[in-house]
């Protein structure tokens, strides 16, 4: 193994590490089955939940001006890091995307404990 791939693999493994990890995520399916993704026992425990308090919020900053073709809930995370004002490190936060027609309009966690939501994207 030389020393370029050497570096890359290092590399991968730093980057996969900074990531916020996923939480565990159950579905009614069991193992290996897809499913819907659930938070036993949390405030916000389903994707159903999830992607209407992202909505939601998503409206209320717009005031309503921004069409939405679809929400996806993408993820459920395990924080590695506090978010000030939103969530603690080890906290569950939903991931949900919103699309517009032709792009990515919004990137919006949801707090599984709280209901809090932030954006990723857009920023103000």
């Amino acid at each position: 193994m030389g020393p370029t791939l050497r570096f890359f693999i290092i590399l991968a493994g730093v980057i996969t590490m900074a990531q916020p990890r996923v939480a565990e995520a159950t579905n009614p399916g069991g193992s290996g089955e897809s499913g819907p993704l659930r938070i036993e026992g949390a405030r916000v425990s389903t994707e159903t939940e999830a992607k209407k308090l992202a909505l939601d919020a998503y409206f209320k900053r717009t005031r309503g001006l921004r069409g939405v073709q679809t929400a996806k809930v993408v993820s459920i995370h395990r924080l590695d890091v506090e978010v000030t004002g939103f969530a603690r490190k080890g906290d569950r936060v939903w991931e949900v995307r919103i699309y517009g027609p032709r792009d990515l309009r919004a990137v919006i966690w949801v707090h599984s404990a709280s209901a809090k939501t932030y954006f990723l994207v857009p920023r103000e």
